[in-house]
């Protein structure tokens, strides 16, 4: 398991995962992931670099976006990692935000690119990452608990309650 920046090496795998989210009629889960309804995969390579660059007007800041590359180098969704953090995104959505393909869940393989993801903050220089998930959501939560992450708060947000995870990582 290894965690990738998106290239055009990726585009077909990538399209396969994007058609099982449409298949199951299920929400893209990072939006950052997501193709935009004006874009093919070009575009989607170029939106993702000028997020790395803050290039992106519509964007709140810095951000990586990394694909979830198996051991037989399929893309099993991805990662996107937030260099800093506006207000909305203290409270809601954290440093991480995360997705696995229907077809790939409960594997365990959240618990792996956790600590793929946490390399790429320390890389970023991130000293403390915050991470919120649905509380029904006990695949991720069980995930940040086993790679040490500490249960801070839980809220309500358009009547779903989630919970706020943090770590230190210095």
């Amino acid at each position: 398991m290894k965690l990738e920046f998106p290239e055009k090496k990726h585009e077909k795998s990538y399209l396969e995962m994007i058609q099982e989210f449409t298949d199951k009629e299920e929400k893209i889960i990072p939006g950052a992931a997501g193709l935009k309804e004006w874009e093919n995969y070009e575009d989607f390579l170029i939106r993702t670099q000028n997020n790395v660059e803050g290039k992106n007007p519509k964007h709140t800041g810095h951000s990586t976006l990394y694909f979830i590359i198996d051991d037989e180098e399929k893309i099993v969704w991805a990662v996107h990692i937030r260099h800093e953090l506006n207000e909305e995104l203290r409270f809601d959505g954290g440093n991480i935000g995360y997705g696995i393909t229907p077809s790939e869940r409960k594997k365990w393989y959240a618990t792996i690119w956790l600590k793929l993801a946490l390399e790429k903050c320390k890389q970023l220089w991130l000293e403390k990452v915050l991470l919120t998930c649905d509380k029904n959501n006990i695949w991720s939560s069980k995930a940040m608990i086993k790679n040490w992450w500490v249960w801070d708060s839980e809220y309500e947000n358009k009547w779903i309650i989630k919970e706020r995870y943090r770590i230190s990582i210095k």
